[in-house]
């Protein structure tokens, strides 16, 4: 009877922790979840894009790029 009541709390242990939910199934690997900022670093090392574009295209992703506005003055 105790053996059967420790082997519920132990089996209730495992459904309920946090760690063992749905949500993390896979726990210490890493998500499979791309950023743009991957996506960039993958097309850049695939050759499908030129360092240029690749420099133009990280400092607009990293907020670093500053946009000049050009006015006419009148």
């Amino acid at each position: 009877m105790m053996i059967g009541l420790i082997l519920l709390v132990v089996i209730a242990y495992y459904i309920f922790s946090p760690s063992s939910s749905g949500a993390s199934c896979c726990t210490g690997h890493q998500s499979q979840v791309n950023t743009s900022l991957d996506i960039l670093n993958e097309r850049y090392a695939l050759g499908e894009i030129q360092r240029e574009e690749y420099l133009e295209r990280k400092q607009e992703l990293s907020g670093q790029k500053q946009y000049v506005s050009i006015k006419k003055d009148k």
